[in-house]
C-alpha cells in the first residue's frame, strides 16, 4: 500500500462552470470573483493551499473566465511566482462537461503526487484552516479524506441538496464514509440533527486520475460529476470523513452567498 508520508503537493481548483445561479447577483462577474469580505471567493481557496505550504496551484477555467487568471497573476505578483514561492497553472476546459472532467486535465502535471481539491463555491470560515485539519488525517489513515461540514438549521435552506453521505464512526471524531448520495433538486433538508455533509474540499492520492479515466468510459451523456468517481474510489480504497470545526457556506447560490456576507459582517476577524 502507498504510504502517505507527506501531504498534497498540488491544489486543484475547478472554476470552469457556468455559475448560472449567481448571474442574478452580478451578471458581469464569474461567481468565483464575487467579493466575500475584502477579497474574491477564489482567493480563499488559493490561500487554503498557501497556508499549508502548497506551492503548485492548478486552476481550471474556460476561455470566458480570463478575469480569474488575470486577477490571480496580479494579486500574487511576478516576484512570488518567479521566485518559486508559488506556481499557478491555468488549464482550459474545452467543453463544460463537469467537475471530474475538469480535474482530469491536471493528470500529467500532478504525476504521482497527492492533491488537494477545493471547489471555490464552498467557503470555509474561519479561513484558512480546512486543509490544515485534513492533511494529518490523510497522512495517518492512508486514505482519501473528505471534509465534512455540519448542517445547522440556519444554513440548511441556503445549501444545495448535494453532499449527502452515510457515515459510521471511526475514532477521534472521524468517520468512515459508507455511501455517497446523488445530488437532487431543492435545498438540503437534514435527515437528523447535526447531519454532516461533504462540502467540496478533499485530499486524494494520485490514483484519483486513474479512477477518473475508469469512470469516464462509463459516462455516456450528461455532466461528468465527481459522484461516480467518489463511488469508485470508495469501493476500491475506502474514505475517511473529517468534520471541520468551522462553518462552510455554499456561496454558489444567491441565498448562501447573502448568508455568508452577513456572517462576515458580524464576524469581521475571521480572515
Amino acid at each position: 500500500m502507498m504510504k502517505n508520508s507527506e501531504g498534497p503537493k498540488f491544489l486543484i481548483i475547478p472554476a470552469a462552470g457556468r455559475g448560472t445561479r449567481m448571474r442574478e447577483v452580478n451578471p458581469d462577474l464569474p461567481k468565483e470573483m464575487l467579493p466575500i469580505g475584502n477579497k474574491p471567493a477564489i482567493q480563499y481557496a488559493v490561500e487554503e493551499g498557501i497556508s499549508v505550504g502548497i506551492k503548485n496551484i492548478i486552476v481550471v477555467i474556460n476561455r470566458e473566465k480570463e478575469e480569474i487568471r488575470k486577477f490571480l497573476e496580479t494579486q500574487y505578483g511576478d516576484s512570488n511566482i518567479t521566485s518559486g514561492l508559488i506556481s499557478f497553472t491555468f488549464l482550459y476546459q474545452k467543453e463544460l462537461l463537469g467537475e471530474s472532467d475538469a480535474i482530469g486535465y491536471a493528470k500529467d502535471i500532478v504525476g504521482k503526487n497527492a492533491v488537494a481539491v477545493i471547489y471555490p463555491d464552498n467557503l470555509y470560515l474561519p479561513a484558512p484552516g480546512a486543509l490544515k485539519t485534513l492533511i494529518p488525517v490523510y497522512i495517518k489513515y492512508e486514505k482519501d479524506v473528505v471534509a465534512l461540514a455540519q448542517v445547522r438549521p440556519d444554513i440548511a435552506l441556503t445549501i444545495s441538496n448535494a453532499g449527502r453521505v452515510d457515515i459510521r464512526p471511526l475514532n477521534s471524531g472521524l468517520f468512515h464514509i459508507s455511501k455517497f448520495i446523488p445530488k437532487s433538486d431543492g435545498h438540503f433538508i437534514p435527515r437528523y440533527k447535526d447531519e454532516l455533509r461533504s462540502c467540496g474540499i478533499y485530499i486524494s492520492g494520485p490514483y484519483l486520475f486513474d479512477h477518473i479515466e475508469i469512470v469516464r468510459s462509463t459516462v455516456s451523456s450528461g455532466e461528468f460529476t465527481d459522484y461516480p468517481v467518489r463511488l469508485s474510489i470508495l469501493k476500491d480504497r475506502g474514505m475517511v470523513g473529517c468534520p471541520l470545526p468551522g462553518t462552510v457556506f455554499d456561496i454558489g447560490n444567491p441565498k448562501g452567498y447573502e448568508l455568508c456576507l452577513n456572517y462576515m459582517k458580524d464576524n469581521p476577524n475571521l480572515t
